[in-house]
């Protein structure tokens, strides 16, 4: 037996999110810190890769997402949103085909309980069209939002064939 996880199993623990708790201190960029008593937690999904198909890498590619949906639905606590962060499809150069994908994922996770999913695209989603059926379904390629005192803020580097941020982005984020 190996120490060594290979990459399916990690897929197996991954494709399940992540479950983050923040407590204790008011953060925002710059350095400053105030004290707080508001704690959340929020859960990140990663990598689902909807419309993928390969029994090899993933047998139940038609079932995974919809098992991630159901376990944050399950859970005691629901958090208090949820980020799916990047290759939410699997890419594909067939136009149409990439929309049902994102129309498709759209409405699987259109059924989780929590109130606030937010999303930030992947390379399969919005690099090779620059991003515009990714926006088209689940809005900016590049925002921030506050939530109980912690500034976030989600860049896109996979919607420029360069995998560069940008000026105009570094402007926008400068101005933040």
């Amino acid at each position: 037996m190996t120490d060594l996880m290979k990459r399916r199993d990690l897929l197996k623990l991954a494709g399940m999110g992540v479950a983050v708790f923040v407590s204790g201190a008011k953060i925002r960029a710059g350095g400053t810190q105030q004290k707080s008593n508001d704690s959340f937690y929020f859960v990140q999904l990663s990598d689902t890769h909807w419309g993928f198909s390969g029994p090899n890498i993933n047998p139940d590619s038609q079932g995974t997402l919809k098992k991630a949906v159901a376990a944050v639905n399950g859970l005691d606590e629901q958090p208090d949103f949820v980020v799916f962060t990047g290759d939410l499809t699997q890419t594909t150069d067939d136009r149409k085909l990439r929309r049902d994908r994102m129309a498709e994922f759209r409405d699987i996770v259109g059924q989780l309980k929590v109130k606030t999913v937010r999303f930030m695209p992947g390379e399969h989603d919005a690099s090779l069209d620059r991003g515009e059926a990714y926006q088209e379904f689940f809005g900016d390629l590049h925002y921030t939002f506050d939530h109980n005192g912690v500034h976030f803020i989600a860049l896109d580097n996979v919607s420029d064939p360069t995998a560069a941020v940008g000026e105009k982005q570094l402007q926008w984020l400068q101005a933040d």
